[in-house]
């Protein structure tokens, strides 16, 4: 693609929200590489970006995957930095429903509040099941938002549709304005290029460690993550 055009591209954000254990990690470079990874524990942030190609157009993509690991409370700056919400948890994780149900609460009390997804995460391990589908889906209808159940090791398309249904939502609603900034940008190379093929480009995963804040913005309540739109 020309320069001229790349500017020119569209940009969503989208924050990826859940209790520790469900997965988040693995689904999101799931989406965006084709690959599976083991689920892993980190403490700290992790902002991915990315270019994808959806029937619509092509889209600069960007998506933080919040840590639950440091129980910080509700992570308000990063939702309201982002323009949809991936909330996740785990089938056979009751807890981790309990969680997705606190976060569709706090969701809905937020002035402006970005569009969101429901997703219960490994529908593999069905014999280890603790939460029905059924309530998946009723959580999901009660704030009226989507629903579906995956299994990010196996693969599964609903995956892809549930992140593209947010992109495609997310493009047609006006820009946010952006309160964030990164101050530091390091990270390893890990993508690919389009949502419908095989890796063929890169993208970029970058830590969002805590103090790396934007010297004219103070985090009130969870200094993790700071974005900005002129990444």
């Amino acid at each position: 693609m020309k320069t001229e055009e790349k500017t020119n591209v569209p940009r969503v954000r989208i924050a990826v929200l859940g209790n520790v254990d469900v997965g988040k990690s693995a689904l999101t470079v799931r989406y965006l590489t084709r690959r599976f990874i083991g689920e892993y524990s980190s403490n700290t942030d992790l902002l991915y970006k990315q270019t994808v190609t959806l029937d619509s157009g092509v889209l600069d993509v960007e998506i933080v995957d919040i840590s639950a690991e440091n129980d910080n409370g509700f992570p308000v700056e990063q939702i309201q930095w982002a323009d949809a919400c991936l909330i996740v948890y785990s089938i056979t994780d009751r807890s981790s429903y309990e969680y997705a149900q606190r976060s569709l609460a706090e969701l809905r009390q937020l002035q402006n509040a970005p569009s969101a997804y429901l997703v219960g995460n490994k529908a593999d391990l069905d014999h280890l099941r603790e939460v029905q589908e059924t309530e998946g889906a009723s959580l999901a209808a009660s704030h009226a938002i989507g629903f579906c159940e995956v299994s990010v090791a196996d693969n599964t398309p609903a995956l892809y549709k549930a992140f593209e249904r947010l992109l495609v939502e997310s493009r047609a609603r006006p820009v946010k304005p952006r309160k964030f900034s990164v101050s530091k940008m390091f990270g390893t190379l890990i993508g690919s290029n389009g949502t419908r093929q095989p890796p063929a480009s890169q993208g970029t995963v970058v830590p969002c460690h805590k103090g790396e804040l934007h010297k004219s913005r103070v985090m009130k309540r969870r200094q993790a993550f700071t974005a900005t739109a002129s990444l």
